[in-house]
């Protein structure tokens, strides 16, 4: 797609791969998710500012928000789905930006953690065509999924796209997701949570992510209760303590899931992760006492 919005545009990527979410891309940034409903986006953050969908059938919403502004694409097959994620300004928040790189950041940052980009070059007017003499384009289309505007030595605009799916292990590396876990990092864990993951408790209460997942987790509640302030939480699950480690295969054979069984103190922990285009997710948390396992 062509895209015409006139403000600048730009992506990124993580700065440390992890092999569960694939090697070369990102499929989150401000909370977001790329393959997620589009409307969710709406629901946070209201009426947008201005929409625009072109001939080819591309389209988009823009967000005025605090010195910065967010825009999120649909392609023309599926527009009630998310296919671009785009933020330009000043300042993001705190884990909205790509992993590690916010707006404003040095361009230094930005190629010592990914190296050097599959091009440099001027940007220019998606729609006039001008060249942009003082915004320079550092894009990883090629390599990765993103692509990043600087002006003044400063990133202005990141952009990420959907640039088909994460390639991944065949099954989880399971010594890898309990090290994201336990080195707390909020995007990183809301990257690893599916969109529609589910916490089920021992007194049969369930609890899902609804919004931004980055908020959720980084705020006071059940779920980020479970993921970090319990004693029995996941960041202090020892991977050392699986009891039951199965492959989910469906009738091809083929590994879509993974099921780990873990006793922590008097609780038992049944996690359920997918493989998904996005990579490895964590699908479902379901604990119970040990003493209703045994009955």
């Amino acid at each position: 797609m062509k895209s015409k919005i006139t403000v600048p545009l730009l992506i990124i990527i993580v700065l440390f791969p992890f092999t569960i979410f694939g090697e070369s891309k990102l499929f989150m940034m401000y909370g977001i998710k790329l393959g997620q409903k589009r409307n969710l986006v709406s629901e946070l953050y209201g009426k947008p500012f201005k929409s625009h969908t072109f001939e080819d059938g591309y389209s988009y919403d823009a967000y005025k928000l605090d010195e910065h502004i967010l825009v999120v694409e649909s392609e023309n097959k599926r527009p009630d789905l998310v296919w671009a994620i785009q933020i330009q300004g000043n300042k993001n928040p705190k884990y909205y930006g790509l992993n590690e790189i916010n707006l404003g950041d040095p361009i230094e940052k930005v190629v010592s953690s990914f190296g050097k980009p599959d091009e440099i070059r001027n940007a220019f007017d998606e729609e006039t065509k001008e060249e942009l003499s003082t915004i320079q384009y550092y894009s990883y289309d090629r390599s990765r999924n993103f692509s990043i505007e600087v002006q003044n030595q400063k990133v202005s605009s990141i952009k990420l796209s959907f640039k088909g799916s994460a390639s991944v292990s065949e099954t989880l590396d399971i010594n890898e997701t309990f090290r994201i876990l336990k080195d707390k990092n909020i995007y990183h864990i809301a990257q690893l949570m599916d969109q529609n993951f589910v916490l089920k408790e021992k007194d049969k209460k369930e609890y899902n992510i609804s919004g931004n997942p980055i908020q959720i987790i980084n705020s006071k509640n059940e779920i980020s209760n479970r993921i970090f302030y319990l004693p029995n939480s996941l960041i202090n699950l020892n991977p050392n303590e699986i009891s039951e480690n199965v492959d989910l295969r469906n009738n091809q054979k083929y590994i879509f899931g993974k099921y780990l069984k873990i006793k922590s103190g008097e609780e038992i922990f049944h996690l359920f992760f997918l493989k998904t285009y996005e990579g490895w997710t964590l699908k479902e948390v379901n604990i119970e006492t040990t003493l209703k396992a045994s009955e």
